[in-house]
């Protein structure tokens, strides 16, 4: 399965012949990492999946990035300020830092970066750079300008952008892979980070080294493949990969074989059920929406979830952390969704007369068991495709009435669900957009008083319970399987910012 989110989990492994008494030499050295599925572009601005955001991490810069302490750290930028009014930010770009050919990084490359990508076409049903550039000043003469006033380089080493008006979360949105400043040569794309990605084919990339970047790091070579997670046990203790990313959707069994270990992290992943609201369709109807959500909720338990799901899963049906801005107690969301029982009798007719065409991949199959177990009348329709496919139908086609979405979660300021359930959101989708909740979201992104921000959030959660844009199932934490004879752990505790081909290093090195 596939994620659409902001930074994911970075993973790296050793050589399989490094051993503690004879570390190999680090020229030699080749990582071999495993992901349940495939990446697809390998574009900053036409990212849409975990997958090609883990790999493009490695090869791509933005001007700052979450820090290990979850502050703002600089990466393309080595400063910034922010004017009194919080509409302008101005980074002092390091000019030190130099693409994989060798030129230099200038405040240029950003701004030539983002308005390129003003111009392809999106992967996504926004695009992808929209959540936050259409807020900066200018954006709306830019199809006939060509470029965004409110984005200057002001000289080699000054990044000016000015915002329309205050924008509480700038630095966050501005910290992502979509927003990495990138050099195209011919076809290919290339960045300033530790790594060049090289295509062998879509389901293969070789990335070597940035001769240029000076971070340090372990590794000459990257090898990443796709490997199908009912494989990856094999392929583990055959030595044909060394760490097995994404492991949400991997044989946890394999967490007990010798040499083998599972390093679990933090909440990464939203995972809901999203409900086509669009005019026409029966999800069209509020009331079956909090049918729909109420029937689902009664009586589930984690023991409805696959156990190779189920150690990493936290049942939670509202979008927000426990200790997040705009959390609701569990008694106020048990009181919203059980609004839905007054419907639920004339919903499930409504399914018995217009059956709903449920869209689903194989490693969410379980789903739509679950779904028939509880009376939900679903059509000849019905089918499972690859993940790619189900991307299309959530993007463009929005041919379900139901399928399921695994989103990245931002863990800080509570705008990071905007990237979801927005509007104008990077990895939104007209089939969950609910007038109440994107209107509470623009409003939200005005406040500046962070003792408002709480409150405010609050009747989001509630919102979005009512609404019902998706079923929140709950969250899906990082998890990775490794190799513990070759790799060791750079720090005990994984997380969304823990990223790059860094996290780990071979055992003896």
């Amino acid at each position: 399965m596939f994620k659409v989110l902001f930074v994911s989990l970075m993973i790296a492994v050793g050589l399989g012949a490094c051993t503690k008494n004879q570390p190999q030499e680090k020229k030699e050295m080749i990582l071999k990492v495993g992901y349940p599925g495939e990446w697809n572009d390998l574009v900053p601005s036409l990212q849409h999946t975990a997958y090609a955001d883990a790999l493009m991490h490695n090869q791509f810069e933005p001007l700052v990035i979450l820090g290990k302490s979850g502050t703002i750290d600089g990466m393309g930028a080595k400063s910034w300020t922010v004017s009194d009014d919080k509409k302008v930010f101005t980074f002092t770009i390091d000019t030190s830092r130099k693409f994989s050919n060798g030129v230099a990084l200038t405040a240029k490359h950003y701004k030539n970066s983002w308005e390129h990508s003003l111009k392809l076409d999106s992967k996504s049903a926004n695009n992808s750079l929209l959540d936050v550039l259409y807020k900066i000043e200018g954006f709306e003469n830019h199809k006939k300008s060509g470029g965004v006033s409110g984005v200057e380089a002001v000289d080699d080493k000054t990044l000016k952008v000015t915002f329309k008006k205050p924008f509480r979360m700038a630095l966050s949105h501005l910290g992502g892979t979509r927003m990495a400043a990138f050099i195209k040569e011919g076809n290919k794309y290339i960045g300033t980070g530790p790594y060049v990605i090289n295509s062998i084919n879509k389901e293969e990339v070789m990335l070597t080294r940035n001769q240029y970047n000076p971070d340090d790091y372990y590794y000459e070579k990257v090898n990443v493949k796709v490997v199908p997670f009912d494989k990856s046990r094999e392929a583990l203790k055959k030595g044909e990969i060394d760490l097995y990313a994404f492991a949400e959707v991997a044989q946890v069994d394999s967490c007990g074989d010798k040499n083998i270990s599972c390093v679990s992290g933090t909440e990464n992943r939203h995972m809901t059920l999203v409900l086509n609201g669009q005019k026409g369709r029966l999800l069209n109807n509020p009331n079956h929406r909090k049918a729909f959500q109420y029937l689902f909720f009664d009586g589930f338990t984690s023991e409805d979830i696959p156990r190779k799901d189920r150690m990493k899963s936290q049942i939670e049906p509202q979008i927000f952390l426990p200790l997040q801005a705009g959390n609701i107690s569990k008694e106020k969301v048990d009181e919203i969704i059980s609004e839905g029982k007054p419907h639920l009798e004339s919903f499930v007719k409504a399914t018995q007369k217009h059956p709903l065409y449920f869209a689903h991949t194989k490693g969410t199959k379980w789903l739509h068991d679950y779904l028939i177990k509880k009376g939900v009348k679903l059509s000849d329709k019905t089918k499972e495709v690859p993940g790619r496919d189900l991307l299309q139908m959530y993007y463009k086609g929005y041919e379900p009435d139901v399928l399921p979405m695994y989103l990245s979660v931002f863990s800080g300021d509570p705008d990071g669900i905007y990237h979801a359930i927005g509007l104008k959101g990077a990895i939104s989708s007209p089939m969950l957009h609910r007038k109440k909740v994107t209107d509470l979201l623009e409003e939200g992104r005005k406040i500046l008083d962070f003792d408002k921000v709480d409150p405010h959030y609050k009747k989001v959660s509630e919102a979005v319970l009512r609404e019902v844009p998706f079923i929140h199932i709950g969250f899906l934490k990082d998890m990775v399987i490794l190799r513990n004879d070759r790799i060791q752990v750079k720090k005990n505790y994984l997380s969304r910012e823990g990223g790059r081909f860094t996290t780990f290093r071979p055992v003896g090195g």
